[in-house]
């Protein structure tokens, strides 16, 4: 079968804002995705946030690279995504966080751009920690792109529930405490507009499981134009393998 031309490949990296930060593969031909979330409070309104998902994906980087900490020297894939989101606080705990978005990536290696938009809704249910909520996190996502010179069209959804329990240890930081939380998420994503049939059809083997730690602070560090409140280290376990993933802000 003769290869698909370049401008016709699909631009999956569109969604990698929405896949999360990892390593996706297990040689050193794989890809690695660095997600930067950030959210901006809406003038003095405390129930509606502005949203920058910035996402980089680097080919040609390993486990090797990411063990002996080296730093990809190329960028492959990058997304810029702006959107909002509203905060509907159903009681003092429980949360519902619908969000729209819409923005643009470019893949370097192809030349190829495309738009990207989603629409989707977070649940949070907080339960009382030693030192902070631990919290039940929910959340459906429906994702699509379209490239600007080939036309190509995609969907991409996904359903992930997870939980994240605050230790009752601290860590002493310049700019405050930190506290270790461990964290467990179960998941399932689909590339494709038959998603509906897709999940009818599915099996347990489709599902995502990850576990994980994170260092979370409650009063967030300011780095810059964003603040954040966490960086963690996560083992995912999916259909094509394990993915390693280095995170900043929340892991779900």
């Amino acid at each position: 079968m003769a290869e698909e031309p370049l401008d016709k490949e699909p631009a999956n990296y569109a969604f990698a804002a929405y896949m999360g930060s990892g390593l996706y593969g297990a040689t050193d031909a794989s890809l690695f995705v660095l997600n930067i979330p950030m959210t901006f409070q809406w003038r003095d309104r405390e129930d509606i946030r502005i949203r920058l998902s910035t996402s980089a994906g680097f080919f040609d980087y390993g486990r090797d690279n990411l063990q002996e900490l080296e730093i990809p020297d190329s960028i492959g894939t990058l997304t810029l995504i702006p959107g909002v989101e509203k905060v509907y606080s159903v009681n003092d705990r429980w949360e519902l966080i619908p969000h729209i978005d819409y923005g643009y990536a470019k893949n370097f290696s192809t030349k190829e751009e495309a738009q990207v938009y989603s629409v989707g809704l977070h649940s949070r249910y907080y339960n009382q920690g030693d030192l902070d909520r631990h919290v039940w996190v929910n959340k459906v996502v429906l994702a699509g792109y379209r490239t600007f010179a080939s036309d190509l069209q995609d969907n991409y959804v996904k359903l992930i529930t997870g939980y994240d329990y605050k230790t009752n240890l601290y860590v002493s930081l310049k700019a405050g405490i930190a506290i270790p939380t461990v964290y467990g998420s179960v998941s399932w994503s689909y590339n494709g507009i038959d998603y509906a049939e897709k999940w009818k059809d599915g099996s347990v083997r489709d599902l995502n499981y990850e576990l994980g730690v994170s260092l979370y602070a409650p009063k967030p560090i300011d780095l810059w134009i964003t603040t954040v409140d966490r960086i963690g280290l996560g083992l995912q376990h999916n259909a094509f393998g394990q993915v390693i993933r280095l995170f900043a802000g929340t892991p779900f």
